[in-house]
């Protein structure tokens, strides 16, 4: 068994400088952010830097399996390594080697791409399908081909690996193993194919994005103080200052937070009681809503 490792160094310096491209932005939002009344663009703006910090953490997945991404060949099969992932590919399924240098026909491509990172789904003239696990460049590459899928590989000795895998395929296999994909642990959950679970998480997710935003976007024209409390009768029995009617999304945030991960802890094992934590949750928004509605009615 013999293991080869790529050239992940273009690959994480682009990714890297991805990344610190957009902290500088959203470092720039906050302090713009911060020295303006609270409104719209105030919504806007940190909606532009959680969606970033998402980015910047899906970055991070990648750039990470970047890192760990190696092939490991041995006369029954090459392993292909990239992070959490892994791709077993039969040797006597091979059915041809191509370089990239000889590939003319027309490539189309789906999944990430950056100088120094190839990893997606794809289709090439005269090779059909083809799976990427790269870090070199299209004509730097070596596609090996099986009946209905090929895979494009660049171990960063590229000679030296093709010497190994045809000695490999000539002297034949000492075993049969299966062609198969794994993923990471995370994509195989079982909560991203049930409907029911991610309608009720983002559900209650987006109830709290719209009452933060709205709230936001009303902002301005809210009188100094407001009517926070009222008694039995419906009369406000206690005023505070308007910024204080955040409060109420702030109690959304804990309480959908809370109830998302005990909800998850639970899933596996009581997969009701998840569902009825995090309707809870999508439950307590609509009454956050509610009661912004009914302290802005009573203005």
């Amino acid at each position: 068994m013999t293991e080869w490792y790529t050239n992940p160094q273009t690959g994480l310096r682009v990714g890297l400088v991805l990344i610190a491209a957009i902290l500088l932005v959203d470092g720039g939002l906050i302090a713009w952010v911060a020295t303006r009344p609270v409104d719209g663009l105030t919504f806007l703006g940190g909606l532009f830097v959680l969606g970033s910090l998402v980015a910047i953490a899906v970055l991070g997945y990648w750039i990470s399996s970047l890192v760990q991404s190696a092939y490991v060949l041995d006369r029954n099969a090459l392993v292909i390594l990239w992070g959490p992932s892994e791709h077993v590919v039969p040797l006597p399924q091979v059915q041809r080697v191509v370089l990239g240098e000889e590939v003319t026909g027309r490539v189309r491509f789906r999944g990430i791409r950056w100088p120094g990172y190839w990893v997606g789904y794809g289709h090439i003239e005269d090779i059909g399908p083809v799976l990427f696990f790269a870090t070199a460049p299209l004509e730097e590459q070596i596609f090996l081909v099986t009946p209905g899928l090929a895979y494009g590989i660049s171990p960063e000795d590229r000679e030296g690996f093709l010497r190994t895998l045809t000695t490999r395929m000539q002297m034949g296999p000492t075993q049969l193993v299966e062609q198969t994909s794994h993923g990471s642990a995370f994509a195989r959950w079982e909560l991203w194919q049930d409907r029911m679970a991610l309608g009720l998480l983002i559900g209650g997710l987006g109830a709290l994005l719209a009452l933060t935003g709205f709230l936001c976007f009303r902002f301005p024209d809210l009188p100094p103080l407001l009517p926070l409390h009222f008694d039995a009768a419906g009369v406000p029995d206690r005023l505070g200052v308007r910024g204080q009617i955040f409060f109420i999304p702030l109690i959304g945030l804990i309480v959908l937070t809370l109830n998302g991960i005990l909800g998850g802890l639970l899933y596996r094992q009581e997969r009701l009681a998840a569902y009825f934590l995090w309707g809870g949750g999508l439950m307590m928004q609509v009454l956050f809503w509610g009661a912004v509605l009914g302290i802005l009615a009573a203005l």
